[in-house]
């Protein structure tokens, strides 16, 4: 019987590295760098890349990683999709931006913020905040992934940041969601039922979750702007952006004349509006 003669592995461990497609020893500059983008993509992913690392939360959330795959088994999203935490982390910690750059466009929005990954990560890494951190810059950047996934949230962001509600039951109605097919019929039928079930004082409303007045919207959007989310929503929703700030300019402008008025004594408090929906 012939004996199996083993084939000596260098030391170098890029060898068995079985996330590169091809299996021999390169320098790290041209397994990083030189890819299939083309120039002006490749130039984006770098500074996309370099933007995130420089984030202070990313040191604090990136350790290390022992390829053990407890992230990946216990991930939702990786059992349906080609998804994988522990992909991710490994693309980080070689600095390989052009994978990056094609999880970020492909695989990164299929993340369901479960956080099972981060708390089952024996070295202890925020996966699932990394995951945010790439989703944040791929908002701030504009990528056309992001754009995308936010296309059909855009009537949630509106109410969001205008109301300070999320999804209000009355939008819960098949003109609203078209997208919802016929689930959206059934769900619009039984809405007044559905809300008086909901065992907190909204006084049963079914219009609105609750009452924001004219201050706190100003206030609340103010919060938006200073902050720096219009921005970046304008980045990837110029229209919803320039919607958002009409409307915030007009509120603004309400609320200093309505104070005007108040402070000259030619407005009684009983004339204030409760809501700005009121005016």
């Amino acid at each position: 019987m012939a004996s199996v003669k083993a084939i000596p592995l260098p030391d170098d461990p890029r060898v068995m590295d079985m996330a590169y497609d091809v299996q021999a020893i390169e320098p790290e500059e041209l397994r990083n760098f030189e890819s299939k983008l083309k120039p002006e993509e490749r130039e984006l992913a770098i500074k996309y890349w370099q933007a995130v690392k420089s984030d202070f939360r990313f040191n604090e959330y990136l350790r290390g990683c022992l390829n053990c795959g407890v992230c990946t088994s216990g991930c939702p999203a990786a059992k349906f999709y080609d998804f994988g935490p522990r992909e991710m982390i490994q693309y980080m910690m070689r600095d390989a931006v052009d994978k990056i750059w094609e999880f970020v466009n492909k695989k990164v929005w299929a993340c369901v913020q479960c956080y099972t990954c981060s708390m089952r990560c024996p070295f202890n890494n925020e996966i699932a905040g990394l995951i945010m951190l790439l989703r944040e810059y791929a908002v701030q950047f504009g990528l056309p992934s992001a754009k995308e996934i936010l296309a059909p949230y855009r009537r949630v962001l509106y109410t969001v940041m205008t109301t300070g509600n999320q999804v209000t039951p009355n939008m819960i109605q098949p003109e609203a969601f078209p997208d919802w097919g016929p689930q959206a019929v059934e769900e619009s039928k039984n809405m007044d039922v559905y809300r008086k079930a909901v065992p907190v004082d909204l006084m049963q409303r079914t219009d609105i979750g609750w009452q924001t007045s004219l201050q706190t919207a100003v206030e609340l959007m103010t919060i938006f702007i200073e902050s720096g989310v219009l921005d970046a929503i304008k980045n990837v929703d110029e229209d919803l952006y320039e919607m958002i700030m009409d409307m915030y300019e007009e509120r603004k402008q309400q609320l200093e004349e309505i104070k005007e008025k108040y402070m000259k004594g030619e407005l009684n408090e009983d004339e204030l509006p409760d809501n700005w929906m009121d005016l």
